[in-house]
């Protein structure tokens, strides 16, 4: 079984500090469990249908995005890209710094595979709950879990696209 994106899930949390941790994290999980206490406290929960078939559009189009991204880091010829090539970070994997290029490929990278897995997990998750006997608290905790990674996946995606705006932007002093 091809298990090597492991390695650039591994790199991504070996590439967290506590603010970013805090920020692309804790306020998901706080979110989704904000999300959770509502639907176990209340009445109707016809927007969940909703919001899911909702996530796979948006997971698409934040995966086509980031790819496209990807594909300028990659291939862009830019003054500033060959800067951020040779400036390293404080963040060491295989007991080397990592360039800020590197950084911003891996953070990237780990987008499109959580993206690609989560569209994976929306298409395949109504058959499951179809044809299984999940408790209604168990179908909250699952669809809370959802919200909680795609907020995630959200708040990481204006990390990255701040990050590569301010490069791509960066003018000389």
């Amino acid at each position: 079984m091809y298990l090597e994106f492991f390695i650039l899930i591994f790199d991504y949390y070996k590439t967290l500090n506590k603010r970013v941790l805090i920020y692309e994290w804790i306020l998901p999980i706080l979110f989704g469990t904000f999300i959770f206490i509502l639907l176990t406290n209340g009445n109707s929960t016809s927007a969940t249908k909703i919001f899911k078939d909702n996530s796979i559009n948006l997971l698409g189009i934040l995966a086509g995005f980031s790819i496209t991204i990807i594909t300028i880091l990659t291939t862009g010829q830019s003054r500033n890209l060959e800067e951020i090539k040779k400036k390293e970070t404080n963040f060491i994997i295989n007991k080397k710094k990592i360039s800020l290029f590197r950084l911003l490929l891996i953070n990237f990278t780990y987008s499109v595979i959580l993206e690609s897995f989560l569209i994976i997990f929306c298409l395949t998750y109504p058959i499951i709950l179809e044809n299984s006997n999940f408790t209604k608290n168990q179908k909250y905790i699952v669809f809370s879990i959802l919200v909680t990674v795609i907020i995630h996946l959200l708040l990481l995606t204006i990390r990255n696209l701040t990050d590569f705006y301010l490069i791509i932007t960066k003018t000389e002093k």
